[in-house]
């Protein structure tokens, strides 16, 4: 792998600091990644989106005069946490309320939803949209919804300009809902996405084949087809858009998008091609933006988003505006007055070695329980199994997901223990609350949210319990699931995490008066059959989902990393013993 990178684990961090030195316009917090405007806030709507990065310039690039207010950049490819977005609403309310633009990813939609519920509760005025345009994704009720790819930038264009001009949050929120309704788009890629954390394709995509409705994190699309010329794909993104929605009666604004690595003289070829497609068919084009705008790394491809706009619309889209990555009109954007920050030393060095030594273990139990200090322990055994296991998982996510799935649960059950040893909490309900908050707040994508109400839940059924027998313990890891089915709207059987915690939710109850070590040996059975069990299944959530049939033969990573976790509560109990 050749990139023009220093660690891959900082890749997000490097490149932040290298647009707050180039943008002098922005201002940007470092320690939550968020891209705000450099001016303070004003007495207007407010517009906060984001998203994993890799996709520049979305959202970053658009950050400012005529769009949005903030932007929150995740890990690559991975959704931001809560508590990022809380701190970007947070940092841009005005007083006339937030509206948070959000692509129709599992882990983007938790996300944000939990940080608008955390900023409602503070009386913030806080109302979000979903953008759902991808057309690739045929069967909608029995996938994750359709993909949000490159209509979010036409909204955020259209919205941004209605907010700068003092409308209010009503009526911004309805015009980003008439852009959703009256958006389309379809993709297409030429070769495969490269993860820095990874360093090879996510897939294979032999020469002679593309992927036609690829999603913009590598998400296999419809189908692949052989190789055709220009006018031989344009023609199929032409004809899968308009199949699903008119725009022969009203005048339409088009983009032509590259998704990285691919030239701006082949992204020219290609609109023409378009243009003149959408002629035949009695569709007039009236604004267009052809380049890169919406990207996935370094994949070679494009995208085609159609928007029917009435006049109202063209008015504001043609609004002046003025961000790094799309600038026009009159609009000025304010510069910087903050001083610029100082670049800190590379971060080197592999995690801490997670402890062993069992003087440093709280109380024992008294043989037939689990004690304070053996739940601190699995957490510790948690993150090490994870770590050691990293690679395996993000493997099994590059093939069926985004291949970001072990980098991050890694870090966040790496982060879950040391906050655990800074702040040695005392009791169930605050070994829960500390591990839960903190995957909450780094782990991203659908596992933050999902593994996090887990330890959440776990922890406020153990209140006031010294000592969890086998019993208390089924009654605490049935409430971590009953949160994981609520949070997610998930069920056994649909490819996730829940395929290994509600089998071992039934083992436990079903062991209740068993001795612990037979009820904890039966519930690692339980997990690690429940995850090969999901190998044959179809994924109805998440990314894994757009693949329908193709996902079968292939093992849920989340079933996986939830089958480590159970283990991990296994060797705590067997240490012990």
């Amino acid at each position: 792998m050749k990139k023009l990178i220093n660690d891959p684990r900082n890749v997000v961090t490097d490149a932040l600091r290298g647009m707050s030195v180039a943008h002098t316009q922005l201002r940007i917090d470092q320690d939550k990644r968020i891209i705000f405007r450099a001016s303070a806030s004003q007495k207007k709507v407010a517009l906060v989106s984001g998203g994993g990065s890799g996709h520049e310039p979305l959202h970053g690039g658009f950050v400012g005069t005529g769009m949005l207010d903030a932007a929150v950049a995740g890990e690559i490819f991975t959704s931001p946490t809560p508590d990022q977005v809380s701190a970007a609403i947070a940092g841009v309310d005005g007083g006339q309320g937030v509206l948070l633009i959000i692509k129709n990813y599992t882990g983007d939609v938790l996300n944000f939803e939990m940080a608008a519920e955390l900023a409602q509760a503070e009386g913030v005025q806080v109302e979000s949209v979903v953008v759902n345009d991808d057309v690739a994704v045929e069967d909608s009720s029995f996938t994750a919804g359709r993909r949000g790819v490159g209509l979010t930038v036409l909204l955020e264009k259209i919205a941004g300009a209605a907010a700068e001009e003092g409308q209010g949050l009503q009526q911004v929120t309805q015009i980003a809902q008439q852009v959703i309704e009256n958006g389309r788009s379809m993709g297409v890629a030429l070769s495969s996405v490269t993860l820095p954390a990874v360093g090879k394709p996510s897939f294979d995509l032999p020469d002679d084949e593309i992927e036609m409705g690829v999603g913009i994190h590598g998400e296999p699309g419809r189908h692949r087809i052989g190789m055709k010329d220009a006018h031989g794909i344009a023609s199929d993104l032409v004809e899968a858009i308009l199949a699903d929605l008119d725009f022969t009666d009203s005048p339409v604004i088009a983009m032509l998008n590259g998704m990285g690595a691919t030239p701006l003289i082949e992204l020219y070829v290609m609109y023409g091609e378009v243009e003149r497609l959408l002629a035949e068919r009695g569709v007039r084009v009236v604004r267009n933006l052809v380049g890169n705008y919406i990207t996935s790394l370094d994949m070679a491809g494009c995208s085609l988003t159609l928007l029917r706009a009435d006049d109202e619309l063209l008015r504001l889209w043609d609004a002046p505006v003025a961000t790094p990555a799309l600038t026009r009109g009159e609009a000025t954007a304010a510069t910087s007055s903050f001083e610029r920050p100082k670049t800190p030393a590379t971060m080197k060095g592999k995690p801490e070695v997670f402890m062993k030594d069992e003087a440093r273990q709280a109380e024992h139990a008294s043989g037939n329980g689990i004690s304070i200090g053996m739940m601190k322990r699995w957490i510790g055994i948690a993150a090490e199994i994870i770590n050691d296991n990293q690679e395996q998982l993000t493997e099994l996510d590059a093939t069926i997901g985004d291949a970001d799935h072990g980098t991050n649960i890694s870090r966040g059950m790496t982060q879950a223990y040391a906050t655990l040893e800074k702040s040695q909490p005392d009791s169930f309900t605050e070994i829960g609350k500390t591990v839960g908050m903190s995957l909450v707040s780094s782990v991203g994508g659908a596992s933050g949210p999902l593994y996090g109400t887990f330890f959440l839940r776990f922890g406020q059924e153990t209140a006031g319990i010294e000592e969890l027998d086998v019993p208390t313990l089924a009654a605490a890891f049935r409430a971590g699931v009953d949160g994981v089915r609520a949070r997610g709207k998930a069920e056994a059987g649909e490819k996730t995490m829940l395929d290994v915690l509600m089998p071992v939710a039934d083992v436990l109850e079903a062991y209740s008066d068993a001795q612990l070590h037979d009820a904890i040996s039966a519930a690692r059975q339980a997990a690690f059959t429940g995850r090969d069990e999901t190998v044959d299944m179809v994924a109805k959530k998440g990314r894994a989902s757009y693949l329908g049939e193709r996902s079968i033969g292939h093992m849920d990573p989340g079933a996986a990393s939830a089958a480590l976790i159970v283990d991990a509560l296994a060797s705590a109990v067997e240490e012990h013993r």
